[in-house]
């Protein structure tokens, strides 16, 4: 078995509150309230999520940057009410050439401005498919999780 699929095949980045751990349990079917991530949690070969402090803080960059070695996608998760981009400049220009996906989070909400948030993100390098979700919405849902496992539809409907 390869290292990265060892470690996992995506990797959940973003800022404190933008929904990667909500977004993560739905994703497999966990469950749970989401709870503060405190540290980097794994699902199998499959997937990981980060703390958004991995993400906000300069100095733990480097955490981030160690992990995305070991996946296939990064994806960078921002609430659709959020008009400011906080991804570091050339953070995503380490690893040239793979996937960097983004999911649009919480757009039920009465602010949400998907074409606002989606040109911001593709002018902050976001070169990979935008996914606009919600977990109100099951069918969003679905669509990444079909995108990030490659699960086949039924099976997904099934879960």
């Amino acid at each position: 078995m390869s290292q990265a699929a060892k470690v996992g095949r995506f990797m959940l980045i973003g800022d404190i509150g933008a929904g990667k751990t909500t977004l993560f349990n739905h994703l497999f079917g966990r469950d749970e309230e989401a709870r503060k991530t405190q540290v980097m949690e794994f699902e199998g070969h499959s997937g990981i999520d980060t703390p958004g402090e991995y993400f906000s803080h300069p100095r733990l960059y480097h955490t981030l940057i160690t992990m995305a070695a070991d996946v296939q996608r990064l994806v960078y998760v921002h609430p659709a009410d959020v008009f400011d981009c906080r991804l570091p400049y050339g953070l995503l220009d380490v690893y040239v050439g793979k996937a960097i996906d983004a999911i649009v989070t919480k757009m039920d909400l009465p602010d949400a401005d998907l074409p606002r948030v989606a040109a911001l993100l593709r002018d902050a390098g976001v070169s990979g498919q935008i996914f606009p979700v919600s977990i109100h919405d099951p069918a969003s849902l679905v669509r990444v999780r079909h995108h990030l496992l490659g699960l086949d539809q039924s099976v997904m409907e099934q879960a």
